[in-house]
């Protein structure tokens, strides 16, 4: 007689076929649970495709949300309201007027009513200002310039905005590189720990030079993850200018061509382009006109004003009582002596509109400095790029060449590490200025003042 064979399963006991059976159906739920788990979560927002963001768009997304821009717009709006407030200084002026007046009694002589019952009145006047010495044409014209500052701050702003989002797209884009220079580097330290492995095992090498090829691995995966810190930062500063949340995809913008005009050109552009020096020129003549409104303090006004009135009240006073009239007045005023307020509101103007061409004159030559600058900084990384290009041909053929030395056996660890060195050097300065050329780029636009302009016009 043959015994069946059993086992023990979570405390049970059954035969083997049973317990097969049972253990089978129990591996075929747990894999259709961890297939449709998985689907689920891939099917999560977690694993959903990025968003893409451009350079366009994170352009477009800045000048949209950024706060700096509605402030800006909300200081343009407020100076509209300043010229509409100046222009009503030359406008006529209506105003109306009613009142009633209920008396506690009236009282009477024998002549006429000294007190009526009740009276009650309106009238409606008309000012028309003839002449203030010119202050208030002064002023509208004061406001027209501030308005056309307004504009010019504004486009300011859009520059500066625009610029801060290029820096920082280009800082992300910059960290990736890093990252995909340093998981090259980690690869390359991996293959040289095998191959160190490999020839100890063999007792090619020391115990040592292994532990130092792994050594350089950790060191390389601290790297990494510093760099992936420093990509989140990145990120995070971008998402803070574009107005969204992080999750978004870069994509590579197309590369910028170098300006081909000289730096003389370059200048000529940038004082009929930047805004802030059209705002400092636009600023000296809102400090002229303030010349003329201060010495319309010294000329005399002229001013109409007509009156319609209507009144009437119960008792009658008198036979002779006028319910209607009209009546206009002509105001013509002569400033004598105000204890030298006027002359010193005029000395007070010509000392700022001194200042306002000193300030413009000043920025003219900042401008200059800055563009030179920029354009020698643009020619210097340009220049330095072709010097990079052939160092990381150089670094590359070098490192074949010193690890192949290596895996047989003829060049020694160090030699692989410094010349891997020299690669990852080669590599990252590459990468850097290929980046730092289209941010140079960028910077020389905004200090010629083209930069806005071109981002408008898809350039």
């Amino acid at each position: 007689m043959i015994k069946a064979t059993v086992i023990k399963i979570m405390g049970v006991t059954m035969e083997r076929e049973r317990a097969l059976f049972y253990l089978h159906r129990f591996l075929f739920l747990l894999v259709l649970s961890s297939v449709f788990f998985l689907y689920s979560d891939c099917s999560s927002p977690v694993f959903a495709d990025e968003r893409i963001l451009s350079l366009k768009d994170a352009y477009a997304s800045a000048i949209k949300n950024h706060e700096a821009i509605k402030i800006a717009e909300e200081g343009l709006y407020q100076l509209e309201q300043g010229r509409k407030k100046a222009l009503s200084n030359v406008l006529p002026t209506i105003s109306a007027d009613a009142g009633y007046t209920q008396y506690a009694t009236d009282k009477r002589s024998s002549l006429t009513v000294i007190q009526p019952n009740y009276s009650y009145n309106y009238s409606i006047k008309v000012g028309i200002p003839i002449y203030r010495g010119g202050k208030e044409w002064s002023a509208l014209r004061q406001a027209k310039y501030l308005l056309e500052t307004g504009e010019k701050r504004l486009s300011i702003t859009h520059e500066n905005i625009i610029m801060e989002v290029s820096n920082a797209y280009y800082g992300v884009l910059k960290v990736m590189r890093e990252i995909e220079i340093k998981e090259a580097d980690l690869k390359r330290a991996q293959e040289r720990s095998r191959v160190a492995s490999a020839r100890f095992k063999v007792g090619e090498l020391t115990k040592a030079a292994v532990l130092r090829t792994e050594a350089e691995v950790a060191g390389i995966q601290a790297d990494i993850t510093r760099a992936r810190k420093d990509l989140l930062v990145a990120q995070d500063r971008l998402a803070r200018l574009v107005g969204s949340d992080t999750g978004f995809k870069l994509v590579e913008p197309p590369q910028k061509s170098l300006p081909s005009e000289g730096i003389e050109e370059l200048l000529k552009t940038a004082f009929e382009k930047r805004d802030d020096y059209l705002n400092s020129k636009a600023e000296e003549e809102i400090a002229k006109e303030n010349i003329k409104y201060a010495k319309g303090g010294y000329m005399p006004t002229l001013r109409l004003d007509g009156v319609y009135s209507w009144r009437d009240q119960d008792p009658i006073s008198s036979a002779f009582f006028n319910k209607e009239s009209i009546s206009a007045t002509a105001t013509l005023s002569f400033p004598l002596y105000e204890g030298g307020l006027r002359l010193a509101e005029v000395r007070e103007a010509e000392s700022k509109s001194r200042e306002a061409g000193l300030t413009t004159l000043n920025l003219k030559k900042e401008i200059a400095l800055e563009v030179r600058e920029a354009f020698y900084n643009l020619e210097a990384i340009s220049s330095a790029m072709e010097f990079y290009r052939k160092q990381v041909s150089f670094a590359e053929e070098n490192y074949n060449t010193v690890f192949k030395q290596f895996t047989y056996g003829i060049a020694t660890n160090v030699d692989v590490i410094d010349a891997n060195s020299t690669l990852v050097a080669a590599q990252e300065s590459l990468a850097n200025s290929t980046i730092d050329l289209q941010v140079a780029i960028l910077d020389l636009k905004r200090r010629m003042g083209v930069l806005l302009n071109e981002m408008e016009s898809g350039q």
